[in-house]
């Protein structure tokens, strides 16, 4: 199923054990599931830095809100976007630290093509993770070694890239 095709949501779920940013994704006449977890410290700052960052752009739009859950719908031309930056800071020690590349990698002026590449790092994500372990029932959650691994990699790959700009 093509990633365009996808609708995707954002959400954050308070819990006893914390905060959870959690990036959910439904493909037409299909049930939703929850793609991508993020949970640790900062995590409520990194959910409104996002949300605040596509609110300015207008790429987002409230979906539902409570005092333990807060879910956003995600324009379709960004979805399979965030998923990646979402992807690429997870398990970062100072997640807080990719926070102000968000906004240019969403309006892909600064870094040119950076919402196909973080695209492309959810879309490499789901294939890894249909392949190391196959779905029950079509389901597409995503392996967490598989978000791992890609987020690591990537890390790696964007700051020698980083360099050799500079």
């Amino acid at each position: 199923m093509s990633l365009e095709l996808r609708t995707y949501k954002l959400a954050l779920r308070k819990t006893n054990k914390g905060p959870v940013i959690l990036f959910k994704s439904s493909a037409p006449k299909q049930r939703e599931y929850t793609l991508i977890r993020i949970g640790g410290k900062k995590t409520e700052e990194i959910f409104n830095s996002l949300v605040s960052a596509l609110k300015e752009e207008n790429l987002i739009e409230e979906e539902s809100k409570s005092n333990n859950y807060n879910a956003y719908k995600l324009k379709e031309s960004i979805g399979a976007s965030v998923g990646g930056y979402l992807i690429l800071i997870r398990r970062s020690r100072e997640p807080t630290s990719w926070i102000p590349y968000f906004k240019d990698f969403i309006k892909g002026e600064k870094y040119k093509g950076s919402r196909e590449v973080l695209s492309y790092l959810l879309g490499l994500s789901m294939d890894i993770s249909k392949l190391s372990s196959p779905p029950e029932n079509n389901r597409i959650d995503l392996d967490p070694k598989v978000l791992n691994a890609v987020s690591a990699g990537t890390k790696i790959i964007s700051k020698k890239l980083w360099e050799i700009k500079k």
